[in-house]
């Protein structure tokens, strides 16, 4: 007989099957086939999945969509009355608030000299936090050299370090709290080359450029990406919230050149795609437009290369809710934005009139009671993958063959918009696989089908025989895959056995 993952059968008696073997082995092989059965019973069934991304993300992944603000203070009143539900902060509550926390971990050049010691600091962070942080940003503008940034000249496999540094320590402690990489800068394409960094100009590297090297880095000396979320700041500078990126115009509203405007994320998004993780979230963890300040202010040091950027007050609103109506309606792996910032006008500790950092708030001005009427929603339809069985597993004995069978894989759309897919064989003779129906087609939101694949074999000994179905799915701009092995087992001997029945919620 055959047992195969989509049609355990449970007998009521033990047999044999085919050529006798010595009482040890056959022990043996009846409690592997125990186990197997076991395996198979409990994993028939995979759980739907409830992520907003695709179904390789991480459990971590933030849903519904974090409308978020970075605070000087933390008004949480204020927040609440705006209808957001996240609030970004820079020290650790303590306390468990009504609003998703997000916390920005300091991380920069200074910490490179004892990881050790950074290590224990932020697992020690998040120990402490734990219940109140629901997710940790580690470091900020690493790309810049800047005092906010990095320190000296920024270096991608150095920050890649601290960052699988804290994810580690953090994930020790807090498993479910979400990691995410530090917002890079926006710099625009840089010409020069500075110690063997393309894009590099020894001040600041080009955004772009330093996330593939960093995303190396990783890979190099993790085997993959240290985050949940990826972080960037997709300041709208001149340009309204819909001004296409890298697309220069004499009109200041319409110029994205270098990518300075909010579609800009797009860009590095795609770089996730080039690298296999479309299925990673991007987090917004600073974005915004800065209004004008008094005009003895544009002389201060603080307005130096900002003057350009300014918007009125209304049109700061206007782009503000435009980015987040957008970003939810067509980024569905866009995870959530922050805005720079919430009250930092209205802080007491920023006495300094002129300081920048207090135009860009929305406290008192057109766009808080903009935000505040604006709808909010779960975030962008996303298509999601489901497959039953997640693995096929098959046992038969030499003397059945040639063997030819065929199960039912069936893939289901429990997503929030469309689903496309397309079916691929992995073939590793002698196993041969087939798929006897359509290799391609379109899934609606609950929709499901039942793909018939084919395993056949013959003339082989004993041993274990594999292949893979590979699923390629495409919905709202994100591209993912999932693999179903297909293991066919051939034994000498089965038993069937009695097995307790564990049915799932």
């Amino acid at each position: 007989m055959a047992l195969s993952a989509s049609a355990v059968k449970i007998p009521g008696m033990s047999k044999k099957v085919n050529t006798p073997i010595h009482r040890q082995g056959k022990q043996w092989m009846s409690l592997a086939l125990s186990f197997l059965l076991v395996m198979l019973i409990l994993g028939v069934q995979r759980p739907s999945p409830t992520l907003a991304s695709a179904t390789t993300a991480p459990t971590t992944a933030v849903y519904p969509f974090a409308y978020g603000a970075n605070v000087a203070e933390w008004d949480v009143p204020r927040l609440n009355d705006m209808g957001f539900n996240w609030i970004k902060v820079f020290s650790g509550p303590g306390s468990r608030l009504p609003l998703k926390v997000l916390l920005r971990v300091e991380a920069n050049a200074s910490h490179l000299g004892n990881i050790n010691s950074f290590g224990s600091s932020v697992q020690s962070l998040a120990q402490s936090q734990k219940g109140y942080v629901d997710a940790y940003e580690i470091g900020n503008e690493p790309n810049l050299d800047a005092t906010y940034g990095w320190g000296t000249a920024p270096n991608a496999a150095d920050y890649a370090t601290l960052l699988c540094e804290a994810y580690g320590r953090i994930k020790a402690v807090d498993p479910n709290a979400v990691v995410v990489s530090a917002g890079l800068a926006p710099t625009g394409r840089v010409p020069e080359t500075w110690n063997g960094h393309q894009g590099h100009n020894g001040f600041f590297q080009d955004e772009r450029i330093f996330m593939q090297e960093m995303l190396d880095a990783m890979q190099s000396s993790h085997g993959g990406p240290c985050f949940d979320v990826f972080g960037y700041h997709p300041y709208g500078y001149s340009a309204d919230f819909d001004a296409a990126p890298d697309v220069a115009s004499g009109d200041p509203t319409q110029n994205c050149a270098n990518g300075f405007c909010f579609r800009g994320v797009e860009k590095i998004y795609a770089v996730l795609q080039a690298n296999g993780l479309g299925s990673k979230q991007v987090f917004a963890t600073e974005f915004g437009w800065i209004v004008e300040p008094p005009a003895n202010c544009l002389s201060s040091p603080s307005w130096s290369g900002r003057v350009w950027q300014i918007v009125s007050e209304q049109k700061q609103a206007e782009n503000l809710v435009g980015a987040y109506e957008y970003a939810t309606a067509n980024y569905p792996w866009l995870g959530g934005m922050f805005i720079f910032n919430l009250n930092f006008n209205v802080a007491p500790w920023i006495t300094d009139p002129c300081e920048q950092m207090r135009y860009y708030a929305v406290a008192n001005r057109p766009a808080e009671a903009a935000l505040t009427a604006m709808p909010k929603v779960a975030g962008a339809g996303l298509g999601q993958l489901g497959v039953a069985p997640g693995a096929v597993t098959a046992v038969h004995t030499p003397a059945q063959q040639p063997i030819s069978q065929t199960i039912a894989v069936t893939i289901k759309n429990v997503g929030t918009a469309p689903l496309a897919y397309t079916l691929s064989l992995q073939q590793t003779l002698p196993l041969a696989l087939d798929l006897t129906g359509a290799i391609t087609g379109t899934l609606g939101v609950n929709e499901a089908t039942a793909v018939p694949l084919e395993y056949s074999l013959s003339n082989q000994t004993t041993g274990s025989y594999r292949g893979t179905l590979h699923i390629e799915t495409s919905s709202n701009g994100v591209i993912d895959s999932q693999a179903v092995p297909v293991t066919v087992h051939l034994w000498d001997m089965i038993n069937e056995t009695f097995l307790p029945v564990v049915l799932r919620p």
